[in-house]
Parts: C-alpha cells; sequence; structure tokens
C-alpha cells in the first residue's frame, strides 16, 4: 500500500527554499537531500486492459535503474493519496517484451492477468523529471519528502510537473499530514489531486 501526500508547488520561492528549510533539516539522517533522473514510461494493451481495471503500469528508470510498477485502486482526499502498489526490479531487456508475468503470485496479478492472454503491452505516454528528496524521520513517523521537476509527454500534448511528494514509510499518518499542511501552510502548495498517469490521460482525451 503506498500512502503519500502530494502538493502542486507553483511558487518559484518555494522551489528553491523547501529544502533549506531549517525544521526539515532538522528531522534528517545528516545526508541531505540526493537528485535522481527519471524516466518513465507507461503501458497498457490496445483496448486498454489496464485502465478499465484501474490500473497503471508503469516501468521507471530511476539513475538507469530500471523498475516495474503496478499501482491500482485507492482514493484520493485533499492530496492524500492511498492506492496499491508493487515493485520489482526489472533489466533493459524487459521493455523488449514487457510482461505482468514478474507479479505472478499476487492477487492483482490473478485478477487482472487472464484479462491479458494474448494481448501486447504498448506505451501510453512517457516522463522524464528531475526528482531531488531526503528522508524525514519526525520521531513519529518516517517519511521520504520528494520534489518532482519535468514532463509528461503523450501524442496528445505535454504538459511540466512540478510536484511536492510525502510518502509515509513507517509510523503515524496523522503525524505526516499535519507535516504536510505545516509545508503548504509555509510555502503556499496547492493539494494535488490528480496522479501523474491521471494527468497523461487528461492529455490524451481519456478522463
Amino acid at each position: 500500500m503506498e500512502i503519500e501526500l502530494k502538493y502542486l508547488v507553483e511558487d518559484s520561492f518555494a522551489r528553491e527554499r523547501i529544502f533549506d528549510d531549517r525544521h526539515l533539516l532538522a528531522l534528517t539522517d545528516g545526508n541531505g537531500p540526493e537528485t535522481i533522473l527519471m524516466k518513465a514510461l507507461y503501458l497498457d494493451t490496445e483496448d486498454r486492459q489496464l485502465l478499465k481495471q484501474e490500473i497503471a503500469f508503469r516501468v521507471r528508470f530511476e539513475d538507469e535503474r530500471p523498475v516495474a510498477t503496478l499501482k491500482w485502486g485507492g482514493g484520493v482526499e485533499n492530496g492524500l493519496h492511498t492506492r496499491g502498489e508493487l515493485n520489482a526490479a526489472v533489466d533493459e531487456a524487459f521493455l523488449t517484451a514487457p510482461s505482468l508475468e514478474i507479479f505472478r503470485g499476487s492477487t492483482v496479478y490473478e485478477e487482472v492477468g487472464p484479462l491479458l492472454e494474448g494481448k501486447a503491452l504498448h506505451p501510453v505516454m512517457e516522463m522524464e523529471f528531475v526528482r531531488k528528496q531526503m528522508h524525514i524521520d519526525t520521531g513519529k513517523s518516517i517519511s521520504m519528502l520528494s520534489y518532482d521537476e519535468g514532463e509528461i509527454r503523450t501524442v496528445g500534448g505535454s504538459a511540466p510537473i512540478s510536484e511536492l511528494e510525502i510518502e509515509l514509510y513507517s509510523g503515524d499518518q496523522e503525524d505526516m499530514i499535519a507535516l504536510g499542511h505545516e509545508l503548504a501552510s509555509k510555502y503556499n502548495l496547492k493539494p494535488g489531486n490528480r496522479s501523474k498517469y491521471q494527468r497523461g490521460l487528461e492529455l490524451l482525451g481519456i478522463l
């Protein structure tokens, strides 16, 4: 299960100052933020079987390390996203014949696998962004705070990415939410109720 807060970062001041915030720096492990280049490809069948089941399947290169991910279900309220998530490390050759077989044995695979039988997966959209992130430990919750800046690209057009995420790793969810509210108030952040994938689908005219 993935639990994260998502905020839109529209103020250039916020983009420059969040990772220098004294309160946040006091909650880190002392190593400071790290920067990762992300390149993601989202896939589905020609007849959109995954979309019909409200499932997103992507392969993302994180500093050249490919990871396959399934996300499904859940909901969103005031920027708080909750959904199922599975991840699996793959290699570059995986993209020559991508398949959900790597998730065989999971409940979600058993539900959707038969619907994809004999159907190839094709690119739906791609994204490229730079992620700046750091671990946060308040003593009540442990989370990853990250800022993504880049672009969503589809055949229907493109859109910029500029968003802050706080993903709960362990501990008190309400404590993580309180931290999000503090940052939103301090840096004029707006709740992000759409995922990057949903924004891409809107560009394609599907949502």
